[in-house]
């Protein structure tokens, strides 16, 4: 789709002044006078769908608040300055939840043109100022006064309380700027923006750029002046108004890209300041990472990172001011190792969209995929550099395997996907925008070469420098950097199409030197999808590793056709690992070539055993390989590197919950003969493990807990759980570590009956750990007996807890398999209470509870459910047709491969 489908259509009068304004100066009030008298000013009728009209441009704001966190909402003054290519009678912008007490335009003589302001005129806000006098063309500056409510759905500027005490921060994108002020919020306009802002004493007041000054005010009011940011979009415009903690920290020291030090500081919920430390000691050493990789120096004159009480997402990168929830930044003694790494590993990503997403821009919201996906891949290599040899190399491969069972749905979205309405862009913030995006960049790395891949960004970087760029100036910039223009057609199939590559590869020798290999190309579609596999095809950037007697060697070659021959010369094939690259695709072979493979596992490099266990999982699930094969699979994996063992006992778990519950008891011994000694071998020396054997340590303990026959186990570690929240007295901090706490409170739940689930919901109701808090509470719900699941769903109604916990736990509700029939009772009975109190960005994803179910007659009455409470669930479309076609799948692979798996594990 090109950006003007979705653009609103200018008569053609208009246009042609737009057009003759472009080609000299822009003209002055006084210039155009005649020319408005004589041309009929553009007075737009229908409210814009989509993008602003083009006619009018926005320059520089400047913003002006009085704030009190103790209050409701707040009162503002925006001033605008404007560029109109020519008169305007009308003028269009985006409103929402406002009251706009006076609007108008006052020229550059300082005359002022009342306007008239009306909202609401269309999906997201779109409103209008029509003016009593036609605004000449060129310079102008637009002024409203308002008022709003603060936000309580953590979007726009909201508000959240901790402690009694009322904290303001703000969540601007995609579409919440708006909320906060009016103006022209599209992520194609780049301006300056200067605050001011008014708030009692005793808060600490954050924005994007450096506080200038402040002045006492009557009735202990501080007004705080703000300089002048950089030029940025609306929706990174950051504030945040509170009794926040403040850490100083060391400012980022003046390098040979920068000449002048960078002031840093962090700041925290009231108490928490300390939980700091970690992330901070750490931004120096990331930030000169990054600015070496772009050969950019940081670009904002400051730079704070501020954990907030609550918030929607995991973090949001606004220029120099970024907001982070407090788990996704706070590390304490209370932080688990893969908390810890997650912490540090989104730090990494916020920072790398000061480059890209902030310095260069999206034009619009179809090409948001450029800024998260470069992010996120970026994430893994600044923690690459930064801590190497913990396996961050793999973490962009690795999470775009996590992210394939997304992407094998007929209703997986493209990467960079077409916005036709408000609740696509919404779409876009995914994990086919983040994972996947991150492993296609990955990929494309490693096929031109990671100098060629970086010049490409650096050229980037300088081309549209406080500029916004769309897919087509991305990729000329990679091809101008790597010197191969070929790449755009291969970059060209991952991003404009959905799914999986799903290479077929056969190996033929018809003679001692005459080998053959065939890879064929479609789609990859599990059991019981209707996707049509044959419609699709990539140019894949192809490396196979073949074995054979003339020596072990990488072939590499671009796949352009439905099927390719690759003439081996001199010799026949062994066996060949397919994807030896690690890039984003699949790969199926013959019974034979799959057991090959299989026994020449421990050759293989740790990137190739990802993708041989992912895809030989995945040709089960397709149909295409035997249970057997897999479950050899999973034995051989079982002891490989710390990634492909959790990997590996991640799949067996799959398999496991696919299995009835009268056929669960078979694979428990079998997952223990497999998984047990490797255990078993780490915990004999736990206290000497390294990080990632830890992590493997941690995960295949939580995994033989359920899967595992670890009788005694569970009931130890639910005794642990007990003590933890305190069942026969004061909770006892020491009795569970934070890499148990899940698996504890889990069989706490389970083992621990009413005591247990009384003393766990006060200890969660007492506990201001964000991360923690939320952890106890979904644990509780999803392995709770049918009275206490009930009494829990029933209490997060009460006032004790945050919006974003009740949804979250209802949500989780679904997925008690012992009482789902009771949960779903409850949740329908619930509904209209809870989703009143939902976050915004939450409320379209509710409709994903449909893929909690494996049964066609409940998938349908779920279907049918949400569907009647559509008005409530806006954009619901896209989450409640991919979780309808998940349960579905779900209930095919278990009608069409569990005697399959069952017969396997029989034989073991």
């Amino acid at each position: 789709m090109t950006l003007n489908r979705f653009k609103t259509t200018i008569f053609a009068g208009a246009a042609s002044i737009a057009l003759l304004s472009a080609c000299g100066p822009n003209p002055t009030a006084k210039d155009t006078e005649s020319a408005s008298e004589k041309i009929e000013p553009i007075k737009l009728e229908t409210p814009p769908a989509g993008q602003l009209p083009d006619t009018v441009i926005p320059t520089a704001y400047s913003l002006d608040l009085i704030t009190d966190p103790a209050k409701d909402g707040f009162t503002g003054t925006v001033e605008i300055r404007i560029r109109l290519s020519a008169p305007h009678a009308r003028i269009w912008l985006h409103s929402l939840d406002q009251t706009i007490e006076r609007a108008y335009v006052r020229l550059e003589d300082g005359t002022e043109i009342e306007g008239t302001f009306e909202g609401g005129l269309a999906d997201g806000g779109v409103s209008k100022i029509d003016f009593a006098d036609p605004v000449p063309a060129g310079n102008s500056t637009l002024v409203m006064d308002y008022r709003a409510p603060y936000n309580f759905g953590l979007a726009g500027l909201y508000k959240a309380e901790q402690n009694a005490r009322p904290y303001l921060a703000t969540q601007m994108e995609p579409i919440d700027a708006r909320r906060m002020f009016p103006g022209f919020d599209e992520p194609r306009f780049k301006t300056p923006w200067t605050l001011t802002v008014t708030a009692p004493q005793g808060n600490q007041v954050i924005s994007n750029a450096p506080l200038t000054g402040t002045s006492q005010l009557d009735g202990g009011m501080v007004r705080h002046t703000f300089a002048p940011t950089r030029a940025i979009q609306s929706y990174l415009v950051a504030l945040a108004v509170g009794p926040y903690d403040m850490r100083d920290g060391a400012a980022l020291p003046a390098n040979t890209l920068r000449a002048t030090p960078v002031p840093f500081r962090g700041f925290a919920p009231a108490g928490k300041g300390d939980q700091l430390r970690v992330a901070m000691d750490i931004t120096d050493e990331m930030v000169d990472f990054q600015e070496s990789y772009f050969n950019y120096p940081y670009p904002y004159a400051k730079l704070d990172i501020i954990a907030v009480p609550d918030f929607a997402y995991g973090a949001m990168e606004n220029a120099g001011a970024i907001i982070y929830r407090e788990a996704a930044l706070l590390i304490s003694d209370r932080t688990s190792l893969s908390r810890r790494r997650g912490v540090l590993r989104t730090h990494a990503h916020e920072l790398a969209h000061q480059w890209f997403g902030n310095l260069v821009t999206p034009k619009w919201w179809d090409d948001i995929w450029l800024n998260e996906a470069f992010a996120t891949w970026m994430s893994n290599k600044t923690m690459d550099a930064v801590y190497p040899g913990q396996g961050y190399d793999r973490a962009s491969q690795r999470g775009g395997i996590g992210v394939m069972g997304s992407d094998s749905l007929i209703n997986a979205r493209q990467i960079r996907n077409p916005i036709e309405s408000n609740a696509d862009i919404n779409d876009a913030f995914d994990g086919i925008t983040y994972r996947k995006g991150g492993h296609v960049l990955s990929m494309f790395e490693t096929y031109l070469g990671e100098e060629g891949f970086r010049e490409g960004m650096r050229i980037h970087m300088r081309r549209f420098e406080d500029d916004a760029a769309d897919v087509e100036d991305f990729m000329k910039s990679l091809a101008d950097g790597s010197g191969n223009a070929g790449v755009v057609d291969s970059f060209r199939s991952f991003i404009f199409q959905p799914g999986i590559p799903y290479l077929n590869v056969e190996t033929a020798c018809e003679a001692e030197d005459a080998g053959l290999i065939t890879v064929t190309q479609s789609r990859y579609a599990p059991l019981g999808s209707r996707i049509d596999a044959d419609a699709s095809t990539w140019q894949v950037p192809f490396a196979i590793r073949v074995s054979s007697p003339a020596g072990d060697t990488v072939l590499r070659q671009m796949l352009t056709e439905k099927t390719t021959e690759i003439p081996l010369d001199g010799a026949c094939a062994d066996w060949v690992m397919p994807n030896a690259a690690g890039g984003y695709m699949r790969f199926t072979l013959s019974d034979e070539n799959w057991s090959a493979l299989t026994g020449e596992f421990e050759a293989l490099t740790v990137a190739q055993k990802l993708s041989y266990l992912d895809s030989i999982s995945a040709a089960f699930r397709a149909g295409d390989v035997q249970a057997s094969a897999v479950l050899d699979a999973l034995e051989a994996s079982a002891t490989a590197e710390w990634d492909v063992a959790i990997n590996s006992v991640k799949v067996a778990e799959g398999l496991f919950n696919a299995l009835p519950d009268e056929d669960q008891d078979a694979m428990r011994g079998w997952a223990q003969a497999t998984y047990g000694p490797v255990f078993e071998a780490l915990k004999a020396r736990e206290d000497s493990l390294d990080q990632n054997e830890s992590l493997l340590f941690q995960s295949l303990y939580s995994a033989l807990l359920d899967i595992g026959t670890m009788d005694e186990e569970r009931q130890a570690l639910a005794e642990r759980a007990a003590a933890f929240v305190g069942v026969d007295g004061d909770p006892d901090p020491t009795a569970v570590d934070a890499d148990t706490l899940a698996p504890a409170i889990k069989w706490g739940t389970k083992l621990g009956g009413r005591d247990f689930y009384d003393a766990a919901l006060e200890y969660a109701r007492n506990n201001d750990n964000q991360y923690e808090r939320r952890l106890i509470l979904q644990t509780i719900v999803a392995n709770a007996a049918e009275p206490e699941m009930a009494d829990l769903i029933k209490e997060m109604q009460g006032s004790d807890w945050q919006g974003q916990e009740t949804w979250s736990v209802l949500q989780t509700s679904l997925k008690n398999k012992a009482n789902q029939e009771v949960a779903w009772s409850l949740y329908k009975a619930s509904f209209d209470n809870f989703i009143s109190r939902t976050p915004e960005i939450r409320k379209p994803q509710t409709a994903g509870a449909v893929g909690s179910f494996c049964t066609a007659e409940d998938i349908e009455a779920a279907r049918t459910f949400f569907v009647s409470k559509k008005d409530a669930i806006p954009g619901y479309e896209r989450s409640l047709a991919q979780a309808e076609e998940s349960g579905n799948l779900c209930a095919a692979f278990r009608s069409e491969k569990v005697e399959d798996l069952k017969a396997a594990i029989a034989d073991r």
